[in-house]
């Protein structure tokens, strides 16, 4: 409670960082990353504006793991770079040979931070047409359905929808599903079935979405904010299931940056279990277009 108290009296501590380094010429930021591919879109983009707001000239660069460089490319104007010995969770030193930067901005708590932009700025993930052409290589049919069935990262509550759901759900749905995610388990039936878990990048998945999709259903991850946030027109019907709606791209509570998107929540009765969400509520959603 106290601690809650003082983030709203106290100074903000990257305005802070930013305040001082303006005032001593600061031109290269770098910021180190080790959390979600979400936060690129739901906090750093807001930082990088806050930066850009007291240093407008800063080159921004953001320090990695290998796995959420391919994120940072959706960012306008900021640099990557990996670091190959990186793990989520995991103690995270600067590598040796880093080039030598103004600033550098340690520990970056998004949710504080840039806590203002919740409600008012729409992150802008940038598409790049080239890759557009790389979701013929699994040679998919059009309006697919895609379900992102399973969320890897681990919360106090249960943000997946269970096994035995999904199945129910698409044995109501005759047309082709695609299946995305990071493990080919628990395995599905449907006559229609791609099964792309583990196979994709993350062009890949936004290419598959934006030109093979009519409709994605996804837990609250990382994925549902980067389409969510994808700064180019293409149809998209969004089904989000939700535990807490008080996270992820129902927090940051604005529209989509794409005027051709539209997204239906799916709310389970019980804010601590998304598995409680009935089947019906989902195949609603879907609405008849999509059997």
């Amino acid at each position: 409670m106290l601690k809650n108290l003082w983030k709203k009296i106290a100074p903000n501590p990257l305005d802070r960082y930013l305040k001082k380094a303006a005032k001593s010429g600061c031109k290269t930021v770098l910021i180190p990353w080790n959390r979600g591919l979400g936060d690129i879109a739901l906090g750093l983009y807001a930082i990088i504006k806050r930066v850009k707001d007291y240093i407008p000239d800063a080159e921004v660069t953001f320090l990695t793991r290998p796995d959420l460089i391919d994120g940072f490319q959706l960012l306008k104007g900021v640099n990557a770079i990996a670091a190959p010995e990186w793990a989520r969770g995991k103690p995270t030193p600067l590598p040796s040979n880093l080039p030598a930067f103004d600033l550098v901005i340690p520990n970056a708590d998004p949710s504080y931070w840039v806590a203002w932009q919740r409600g008012k700025l729409i992150p802008k993930m940038e598409w790049n047409p080239a890759w557009d052409s790389l979701c013929e290589r699994f040679n998919l049919p059009s309006n697919c359905i895609a379900a992102h069935v399973h969320c890897e990262t681990g919360y106090y509550f249960e943000r997946n929808w269970p096994h035995e759901k999904w199945q129910e759900l698409f044995d109501t749905v005759e047309g082709p599903i695609i299946l995305l995610g990071l493990k080919k388990e628990p395995a599905f039936k449907h006559p229609k079935l791609f099964d792309l878990r583990g196979e994709t990048s993350l062009f890949e998945i936004l290419s598959i979405l934006k030109n093979k999709c009519r409709c994605l259903i996804a837990p609250d991850s990382g994925i549902l904010g980067m389409t969510y946030f994808l700064n180019t027109p293409f149809s998209l019907r969004i089904i989000s299931l939700w535990a807490d709606p008080n996270h992820g791209i129902m927090k940051q509570n604005v529209p989509s940056p794409n005027p051709l998107l539209v997204h239906i929540p799916v709310i389970s009765p019980n804010r601590k279990d998304a598995a409680l969400i009935a089947v019906g509520e989902v195949r609603k959603a879907l609405g008849e277009g999509t059997l």
